[in-house]
């Protein structure tokens, strides 16, 4: 009987559009699942075939960021003296605000001792010449671009109620975040931030011959229990995050999916058991018993949600692919190959039955309490 009331169930109108209802947003959850698997990959190809340099940073053990981080100066001088190191870079951050014409904006200033030490570590390109004292400064191309910031340009700087008047000597492209910052001696962040003789990070880097992991033990005995050393590039870590960030991102989308699934499901119930009532009561004048119909119900809508799920997959994996092939063509520069994985689409699949379950338990439970002879025949 549970057979023939399935099939009697499929015959009525609407199921397409039941099906439909499910596959549409499953379509949209694996085509941003397709291409953040192709993200992820990348990312992961990356770390792997970028080898990590030789430079390491030192900042306070407890910094939640490098602004905070505060290092006592003469670590640096200690630093200076071991002989496997190449150079060691103290560096002062703090945020400012530069004042042009009658705009005021906050900018990021990084204080060095050594500016022209700083700038040929990261192979800048220089237009102009290098700070020598605290009235000159270097500007990032990016800060430059953004401000309008030209070669002898006169800055006024101001922070924690301390000013200091700069002018822009060099302008300097490094293609890192040295870009959206001025670089200025140690001597104007002293003034601005005030001069208690702490920096905010020490940069250093290793000779090359040097057994890099002794070297790092030896210096991680040298240095205080307030302090820290990471290095630099921290790839593995950051496809890591960047990763999670992703995995965490989706999970988000898929509740809101899983949401309309389920809502679906509902409104799919209570639409078969408006429209069904002469079927069901011939069902329960032929002695079906009440969990009889309630599973027929919830067997009709799981079934439902199941070729919905299955379509939405195709549709997604295939509409993901068709789009990368197109833009392709458009940009041929770029290259994306979403594709799906088999765990991705099980779970895809099992998640999207339980919520259908869940959507149309209650119509289905109520389907049962009505009698036979109640309903229109």
């Amino acid at each position: 009987m549970s057979f023939i009331g399935l099939k009697m169930l499929f015959r009525k109108r609407g199921v397409a559009l039941a099906i439909l209802a499910i596959a549409l947003p499953i379509a949209i959850l694996t085509s941003a699942n397709s291409t953040a698997n192709y993200i992820n990959s990348q990312t992961q190809a990356l770390g792997k075939l970028v080898g990590t340099s030789r430079t390491y940073i030192v900042i306070s053990q407890d910094s939640t960021a490098i602004r905070d981080s505060q290092i006592d100066i003469s670590l640096a001088v200690r630093l200076s003296s071991l002989g496997y190191v190449k150079h060691v870079l103290p560096q002062r951050m703090l945020t400012a605000n530069i004042t042009i014409g009658s705009k005021s904006h906050a900018i990021q200033i990084v204080g060095v001792e050594d500016v022209k030490g700083f700038i040929e570590a990261r192979r800048a390109h220089v237009s102009g010449a290098v700070a020598r004292n605290p009235e000159e400064a270097n500007v990032g191309e990016v800060l430059s671009t953004l401000l309008h910031i030209k070669l002898g340009d006169e800055l006024d700087l101001s922070a924690n109620g301390k000013s200091a008047k700069v002018r822009v000597v060099g302008i300097i492209r490094t293609q890192t975040q040295t870009d959206a910052e001025l670089i200025a001696p140690m001597g104007t962040a002293n003034i601005l931030a005030g001069n208690d003789q702490t920096i905010s990070l020490i940069e250093l880097s290793l000779k090359e011959g040097i057994n890099a992991r002794e070297a790092i033990t030896q210096i991680t005995q040298l240095l205080p229990e307030n302090v820290k050393l990471i290095p630099s590039q921290q790839l593995k870590e950051f496809t890591i995050k960047m990763n999670g960030q992703t995995l965490a991102f989706l999970n988000a989308w898929s509740i809101a999916v899983y949401a309309v699934v389920a809502a679906a499901s509902y409104i799919t119930a209570t639409r078969l058991t408006d429209e069904s009532g002469y079927e069901l009561a011939m069902l329960r004048a032929l002695g079906a018993k009440k969990t009889r119909l309630f599973t027929l119900i919830l067997a009709y809508t799981a079934t439902t949600a199941l070729l919905g799920s299955i379509l939405g997959i195709a549709l997604g994996t295939a509409g993901a692919q068709a789009a990368s092939t197109i833009l392709r063509w458009i940009q041929p520069t770029v290259e994306i190959a979403p594709f799906p994985e088999a765990e991705q689409a099980l779970q895809t699949l099992l998640v999207t039955l339980a919520s259908s379950i869940i959507g149309c338990t209650y119509p289905a439970f109520r389907s049962t309490r009505a009698r036979y002879m109640e309903q229109p025949l």
